[in-house]
Parts: structure tokens; sequence; C-alpha cells
């Protein structure tokens, strides 16, 4: 596979950041696992998928490509679509507020670090008589179902792809979807995690499972499943917490008003 300039720039601004993470779907769209958008001016670089999610790297102080950032969000803006940037840094915030703050909303989330030495050790719970956990397959992504067909499309682009690099997890009560959870984006470092539990069964333990047998698949692949969440999203943070993610790094990111 030809390997584009751009991406080459894109992980050389990323690499100078010594030690910075950033956003899964940055990753995914580096190794070509999802399309996207990367634009390049020297030293900054803007990353994108046709969802409307980006994230900045690299230079802040760079006028040229500040004006190219302010071009995207724009054209995103006069055809009413969704905006959404992810900062990498405390430099980016205040750039980001002085060329949009205007036009975006801040948010703050928390990016976990998974501790796997904690998790092995703390064993692993049996499922529930009753209940029965389950892989997700196309043909399972049919149907009335939070993580359903369209939802794969509007972050993957196609089914294929996730078949191909994806993966998810559901527990069900006879046919009653319990818990879910996938891989809303990964790479061939990460696999960040999106999960939802049926509130019919909140209480249960239906999101430690779905979520336990994420994990262990990311392990199977050896790459490092990530957890991120709101800031005020308590029930996500005391979950990630009791599955050894550790660390919480605060980080910005701005929506469309």
């Amino acid at each position: 596979m030809k390997i584009d300039a751009s991406v080459i720039a894109a992980r050389n601004i990323m690499d100078e950041s010594q030690g910075k993470s950033y956003p899964t779907f940055a990753y995914s769209v580096l190794d070509r696992y999802i399309d996207g958008d990367i634009i390049i001016d020297k030293s900054s670089a803007l990353i994108g998928i046709s969802s409307g999610i980006y994230t900045v790297v690299g230079d802040e102080t760079n006028d040229d490509f500040a004006s190219r950032l302010l071009h995207e969000f724009k054209h995103r803006e006069r055809l009413d679509q969704r905006f959404t940037l992810f900062s990498s840094s405390e430099g980016w915030d205040r750039r980001i507020n002085e060329l949009l703050g205007a036009k975006l909303q801040r948010l703050q989330r928390y990016s976990f670090t998974f501790n796997e030495q904690r998790f092995l050790q703390s064993g692993r719970a049996g499922m529930q008589e009753g209940f029965r956990l389950n892989r997700i397959n196309e043909e399972s992504l049919e149907g009335d179902r939070e993580f359903d067909a369209a939802y794969i499309r509007k972050y993957w682009g196609s089914l294929e792809r996730f078949a191909d690099k994806g993966f998810g997890f559901f527990v069900t009560e006879r046919e009653v979807i319990a818990g879910e959870c996938v891989s809303i984006f990964s790479s061939e470092q990460y696999a960040e995690i999106d999960i939802l539990t049926n509130p019919l069964y909140r209480g249960r333990g239906m999101a430690g499972c779905v979520a336990k047998a994420f994990i262990l698949e990311c392990l199977e692949r050896q790459i490092t499943p990530r957890w991120d969440c709101d800031l005020h999203n308590i029930a996500s943070i005391r979950l990630a917490q009791k599955l050894n993610f550790t660390a919480p790094e605060t980080y910005s990111l701005y929506a469309r008003k």
C-alpha cells in the first residue's frame, strides 16, 4: 500500500510531541483503518473524519494553519454539519478559544490509562445465569439496537471495514439486549470503547461484563484498550476505575453551539 506524504508528515508531527497521546480516531486514519482527511501546514496538522470529528496536532502558533482550520470550520458551518474538535494541549485550548470561542462550546473529558497487570490480577467474573455473551457481527447489527449498522457506517464507513478491523460484544437475556459495547475506533495500537446498558438492567453488572470481554479481546489482539468519558459522567468514571483504568488526564473537546 502506498503511504501518502500527508500521513508521514502527520506522524512526524505527532512523534515530535514527546509521548503525547491523541484521540484513537487520529491513529485510525493514519493506519488506514478508516477514511479521513489530513491537512498539513508546516509543523501543524488537522486530522478529521467524515462524521465531523477532528483533532489538531503540532504547533498552535502557526498562523497559516490557523487560517486553514478556520476555513474547515466555516465550510462545515455553511453546510450545517457537525464540527467536533479535540484539543491536544492547553496551548491549543487558548488558540481555539481565540479563533472560534464564539462559535464553539468547550467540554472537558477524561482519558484513562489502562493498567494491564492489575486487570489480569483482578480475575474474571463468570456470566450470570440466564445471560449470554455474544460477539457483534454484521447479522447482529440489524434490528433495533443502539450500536446498529447506521452507527457502524457513521464511524467506520462500512460494515466490511468494521468486520475486518473492529469488534464488539453484547449480553442478552433470552432475546433482550442487556448491555453492549463496540470499538468506536481502532488502530494498530489502540481500540476505544463505546458502551451502553439497557436501562432495565442497570446495576446488574452488564456494562462490566461486556467491557471485560472488550478488554480481553484487545489483549488478544495485542492492542491497548482506551477509555474516555465526560468529566461529569460519574457512572463511566467508576466503571473505568473498577476495570483498572487509572490516572485520568483531562483534555478539552469543542463542539458547535
